[in-house]
């Protein structure tokens, strides 16, 4: 089983001159450092206002890349704000090119597969609805979105291997 290759240096290259680009367009000065990241598997990007540096998964393929780029740029340009998803950063993201959303389908397309059979982790259960979730590490105060925090404090219901408690949330009991 071949490991999987993060983005290539021509794609690299290509996402640095996009940077370029786009703070000229856009009059964005001085241009934010973009550094690539091999410990970013789950998440996509990350914008650091106050060193003007943008961190992106080496995980990404090109279009992830460019997309996500753009997205982080956003929030460069905004700057520091109560609302990091707000109306402000959200015209700024159309400006750019990027998608207005705060998240993304899903994660760096290139990322190997997290073993996870072998670790342990809880299965949480709404008292509200029943949605059964799965969590590695449990905050206090998690709650349903559907229900609120009045009807749906999740509580621990089950701690065992990922599989197994994956099981769970698909079934009854």
């Amino acid at each position: 089983m071949s490991d999987p290759r993060p983005i290539s240096p021509l794609e690299r290259a290509s996402v640095e001159r996009l940077l370029s680009g786009l703070c000229e367009e856009h009059g964005i000065s001085p241009v934010p450092m973009l550094e690539w990241s091999r410990r970013l598997r789950r998440v996509l990007g990350k914008a650091y206002q106050d060193r003007r540096l943008i961190r992106l998964s080496a995980w990404l393929d090109h279009e992830q890349a460019q997309a996500t780029l753009r997205h982080e740029l956003a929030h460069i340009a905004v700057g520091r704000g109560r609302r990091p998803h707000g109306p402000r950063w959200q015209a700024w993201a159309v400006k750019l090119g990027a998608d207005p959303r705060a998240t993304a389908h899903s994660g760096p397309s290139l990322a190997p597969e997290r073993k996870l059979d072998g670790r342990r982790c809880s299965g949480l259960e709404c008292p509200g609805c029943g949605l059964r979730i799965v969590r590695f590490r449990v905050l206090r105060g998690l709650y349903c979105r559907a229900c609120g925090p009045r009807r749906g404090m999740l509580a621990r219901a089950l701690r065992g291997p990922y599989a197994e408690v994956m099981e769970w949330t698909k079934g009854d009991g």
